[in-house]
């Protein structure tokens, strides 16, 4: 696998890691729903950087894909979560 694809997702990896512990730990809905919208935009630039990547072989980008999609999925029903907790009391 190339290194710098392997560095570059570290790059995202490491902080959207990092957010899903603060939805966690979190007070208010309120920030937690801006953690929420704060991995979704993560992600999504996570794949966004992958998908225009020039010069990765099809196998190292599907891979960067589907990890970012991993996460972007799981931050985008974390988000609908939230976003359903705050109009419900």
């Amino acid at each position: 696998m190339n290194e710098t694809l392997i560095s570059t997702c570290q790059m995202f990896l490491v902080p959207l890691t990092i957010l899903f512990a603060a939805v966690g730990v979190a007070n208010s809905r309120f920030v937690k729903l801006l953690v929420c919208l704060l991995g979704v935009g993560l992600a999504g630039l996570w794949i966004w950087r992958v998908w225009l990547w020039t010069g990765l072989s099809l196998i190292d980008k599907r891979t960067g894909i589907g990890l970012a999609g991993c996460f972007a999925l799981c931050w985008v029903l974390t988000l609908l979560a939230q976003i359903k907790s705050s109009f419900q009391r």
